[in-house]
């Protein structure tokens, strides 16, 4: 699995997963267009009080397709019942984890940060 380049002054990585975010989510999904692949439409999951992600199956192709400080734009779609933003946005990949407990235990969660809103 690949890690986080990020790391605290004691030189130990820091888990993005847990830093604190603006914006709740809820029921959103995220839409990526790869040049030469099919669209991937994945949900946006709220897996803690201080983290969501994109959460895919392990054995994704998406999973190919990405690494981690990779910039992309993203479709961001909220249903009438979600809260959050929605539109175009520029992202980056920020970790690329395996989830070990709860629900999704053996998934993987993609975390990425919105850098800008598109017009």
């Amino acid at each position: 699995m690949n890690s986080s380049e990020r790391i605290d002054q004691a030189g130990q990585p820091i888990n993005r997963r847990l830093e604190p975010r603006a914006t709740k989510l809820s029921n959103n999904r995220a839409e990526f267009k790869l040049t030469g692949v099919p669209i991937y439409q994945l949900k946006v999951r709220d897996l803690s009080a201080k983290g969501a992600g994109i959460v895919t199956r392990a054995d994704s192709n998406f999973l190919k397709l990405i690494q981690i400080g990779q910039e992309l734009d993203v479709k961001l779609i909220s249903f009438a019942e979600a809260t959050g933003p929605s539109g175009y946005y520029r992202s980056r990949i920020e970790h690329i984890s395996e989830l070990k407990e709860g629900r999704f235990k053996g998934h993987i969660v993609v975390g990425i940060s919105i850098l800008n809103k598109q017009s």
